[in-house]
Formats: structure tokens, sequence, C-alpha cells
């Protein structure tokens, strides 16, 4: 496929989703950590958030209004919560995801975390966790979503929980 992993995915309905549920809870914005961001630009579509910072093992190239981290999350000291923090089909790569996670949920007010949903185990090598579904992601998370949406793109489904 050619273009950049976001040109590829940028149309998706889970992007969408997340935006949608971020409005939802967290309208006034505020500060908004997007950890595992890669290549994805949906801290792009979150311009009611005064700060904005992506946070990926890899480096990230420079986008206006977005400050960039590169680094282990676990190692991460965000000196301090955020109001939204995202991890959007990360913790499925990891082979030891509940760390991870619970960080995930404590860096932020909000946290939203999306997951393939029910994938089986050779759609790809570079997920180590499927399938997951909604008991090995209360099991990562040690806590129950709030909300939670399904969403289907190119006939496969994502979860996207949001905590509080």
């Amino acid at each position: 496929m050619p273009g950049s992993y976001w040109d590829q995915r940028r149309d998706f309905g889970y992007y969408r989703e997340v935006v949608a549920l971020t409005r939802r809870h967290v309208p006034g914005g505020g500060s908004a950590l997007d950890v595992g961001a890669r290549g994805t630009e949906i801290l792009g579509r979150l311009g009611w958030f005064s700060r904005r910072v992506a946070i990926d093992v890899v480096g990230m190239k420079a986008r206006p209004g977005i400050e960039t981290v590169e680094g282990d999350f676990l190692e991460y000291d965000p000196g301090g919560g955020f109001d939204l923090v995202l991890c959007l089909q990360v913790l499925e790569h990891l082979e030891h995801p509940g760390p991870f996670a619970r960080k995930v949920l404590g860096t932020g007010r909000i946290a939203i975390v999306s997951v393939p949903y029910l994938w089986p185990g050779w759609v790809t090598d570079e997920h180590v966790q499927d399938p997951v579904d909604e008991a090995k992601l209360a099991d990562w998370t040690g806590a129950e979503p709030v909300e939670v949406s399904i969403v289907e793109d190119l006939e496969m489904e994502r979860m996207i929980a949001v905590y509080e």
C-alpha cells in the first residue's frame, strides 16, 4: 500500500469515534497525551486542547502545535496528569500490556484505549495478544470502562473503551 501509515488509515471509522468520544468526555479540552502515537495524526483532530503531546519509542516528525517525545512510556514522567490520554492500537503489540495499560489509566483524568476486537491470531505477526476481548482488556487495565464502542473498518472490528 502506498503512502504513510496515517495516509492509509486517516479515514478509518475508529478515529472518528475516538474524536466523538473525546468531545463527549473531555469537551473543555486541556492537555492530551497520545501514547504510542507513531505515524498517526489523531492529535491534529483535537484542536480544542491547548496542549497536545505525542510519545512513541521511535521518533516522529514534528507537527505544528504538538510536542513530540521519543521514549518508552513506562519510563516517561509526565510531570503531572493529563486531561486525556489516548492509547490506540498499542496494547496488543506488547508482551506484558498490564503495567503499560494501568499507567495509561493512571496518567489521565480520562483515558481512551482501542484494541483489535476478537481478531484471530493469524491476522498479523505484530500482535502478540490476539484475540483481545472485554475480559482481557479488563485484566490489563484493572478497571471497567464507562463507555465502550465497537467499530468496524475493512471487515475487522476495534473496541474503544473510555475510562474515568
